[in-house]
């Protein structure tokens, strides 16, 4: 790399220049494309602390992950300040420390052999570190998988249609090799001294880089469009109305409104957008709160139901609610359950299914929102899970179920309800799928982000769930945008932010299932092996170093 004066500047303006590009794709349609280029700058920055030996280099690339998740989820400091700064901090953090790790991992190689300094090596090491660590992500006890590479694309539906065979990681895996090859060929380009004749050798391998740089470019987009273009949904309809009873979630919620005047809400809508023909009418997530499950009647909303689907027959009601359920043991069941007067309980945020015999069902939420819904490491944490914060009507852990429940409609429907957050994880989300969910539905809270861009990019991962199953959504929000999504992931009827509505519409069963559905996140497996291998190989190195430095 040629000398250049002020290099501090010009790592500061390569972070800006990155963090700017790896933002915009959650924040902006279709601009999903500027992450194939967004980390370019990165491996610049460590190239310039190389070569000027500046210390404390890892902390210029904190800065540029710090920058770009405040820009992306700085929103969820509406909710919980505390909650907010740590989720920013820890998951740069966890960027930080998968880049330090392929930063001693290339030191360590080029070390070792001065002639591996052209190695692709190295860089491969940083494509599985991440994809590995995404993987490990999505099921780890602190979990917050919202800038996962691949979710860049969820503005650009169009350019990922085979997710439905790799997933999102096939996004991550594509932004990473792209940028990995346009780093090199930039480099090359750059450091090579021009006066100096190439070879044949060198030229074929030189315009070998650029013609495979630009196939991978090129060539997803054009599978995508092709997919896209080709696929057709099996006419088999189902009708849907989604209730947005629009209940400002931090005041109406709990103080100004009664149980009985939220009711009168949502059942109105009810009553305006029901037909003969509506099989579904679903509702927001924790509209309603502390349901017994053992004796679900005693409370009035489940009346309101139950009389709902007596005049309407043919309709089947699903709705969020916070609910309860005791156990009569000595010792606590489960290590999220709580005392009562001479029982344990717990809470759920869940979803609860009324059959037109008015037969209620539930469903617990079990992808938790950390400090929102739970503290982790219960047992470890145990004394301060009071500090869970109170989003719904209960405060504390909630608990979860071990495997997921789907519904089946009066009519036979199977149908799956991810609860809000659950529709983050992909490989979490095929489990509906293999449960025998010709649809899905997702039920939603998204007003305690505010007008922020966090609702909007919640609705956009819907879209890559569409995709991925090829299961079309029915997704009610409280405050959000509730929207029917088809199997391509594509909105075709949504409401307004901010507005009490109701909306009916028509969406597409569907059985067969996909290759991601069959397999999973195979990507990440093959990702988190790859690096285990490379792993061992660092260590062996290691030992052999410090082994000949003693002889």
């Amino acid at each position: 790399m040629k000398s250049i004066n002020r290099p501090k500047l010009y790592i500061w303006v390569l972070i800006l220049v990155s963090s700017l590009l790896m933002s915009l794709p959650f924040l902006v349609d279709h601009l999903g494309f500027l992450a194939l280029f967004g980390l370019v700058p990165l491996f610049f920055i460590e190239d310039i602390c190389a070569k000027y030996k500046l210390r404390g280099g890892w902390a210029y690339y904190y800065a540029l992950f710090v920058i770009w998740n405040t820009i992306t989820t700085y929103w969820v400091s509406h909710a919980t300040l505390p909650g907010g700064i740590a989720a920013i901090l820890l998951n740069a953090f966890q960027m930080s420390l998968v880049f330090w790790f392929y930063r001693l991992f290339k030191r360590k190689i080029y070390q070792k052999n001065e002639g591996a300094k052209g190695s692709f090596i190295p860089y491969l090491f940083f494509i599985v570190t991440w994809l590995g660590w995404e993987h490990y992500y999505f099921d780890a006890e602190v979990s917050w998988p919202w800038l996962v590479l691949g979710n860049a694309f969820a503005g650009s539906i169009k350019s990922i249609q085979w997710y439905e065979y790799t997933g999102v990681l096939g996004g991550s895996l594509w932004i990473l090799l792209s940028n990995v090859l346009l780093y090199r060929i930039i480099y090359k380009w750059y450091t090579t001294d021009k006066s100096v004749q190439e070879n044949k050798y060198q030229k074929r391998a030189k315009w070998s880089l650029y013609g495979g740089y630009v196939a991978l470019i090129v060539l997803p987009f054009v599978i995508s469009f092709v997919m896209y273009s080709s696929y057709e949904e099996k006419e088999d309809p189902c009708e849907f109305v989604l209730l947005q009873p629009n209940i400002e979630p931090y005041q109406d919620k709990f103080n100004f409104l009664s149980r009985n005047q939220q009711d009168d809400i949502l059942f109105n809508l009810a009553q305006k957008g029901v037909t003969p023909n509506t099989r579904f009418m679903i509702g927001p997530e924790t509209f309603t709160w502390h349901i017994n499950e053992d004796n679900p009647y005693t409370l009035s909303t489940v009346k309101r139901m139950k009389m709902f689907v007596d005049e309407h027959p043919n309709t089947d009601f699903i709705l969020g609610a916070v609910t309860m359920k005791r156990y009569q043991t000595r010792n606590a069941p489960t290590s999220t359950a709580k005392k009562g007067r001479g029982y344990w309980y717990d809470t759920f945020n869940a979803s609860v299914h009324m059959d037109t015999s008015g037969k209620c069902e539930f469903f617990h939420k079990s992808k938790l929102v950390v400090l929102t819904e739970f503290i982790p490491y219960p047992k470890l944490l145990a004394p301060i899970n009071k500090l869970a914060i109170e989003l719904g009507g209960a405060t504390g852990s909630y608990g979860t179920q071990p495997e997921i429940t789907i519904f089946e409609g009066s009519d036979g429907t199977r149908i799956g309800t991810a609860i809000c957050y659950e529709s983050v994880y992909g490989d979490y989300y095929r489990d509906y799928i293999l449960k025998g969910a010709q649809v899905m539905s997702i039920i939603t809270n998204d007003g305690w982000w505010s007008n922020t861009p966090g609702y909007r990019q919640h609705l956009r991962y819907a879209s890559l769930r569409a995709i991925e199953t090829r299961r079309s959504i029915a997704r009610s929000a409280n405050t959000g945008i509730s929207a029917f999504i088809n199997q391509r992931g594509e909105s075709v009827a949504q409401t307004q932010w901010w507005v009490e509505e109701c909306l009916a519409g028509s969406l597409n069963l569907n059985d067969e299932i996909t290759f991601f559905v069959r397999h999973g996140d195979f990507i990440g497996r093959m990702a988190t092996f790859v690096f285990t291998l490379f792993s061992l190989m660092y260590l062996t190195m290691l030992i052999t170093s410090r082994t000949k430095k003693k002889k």
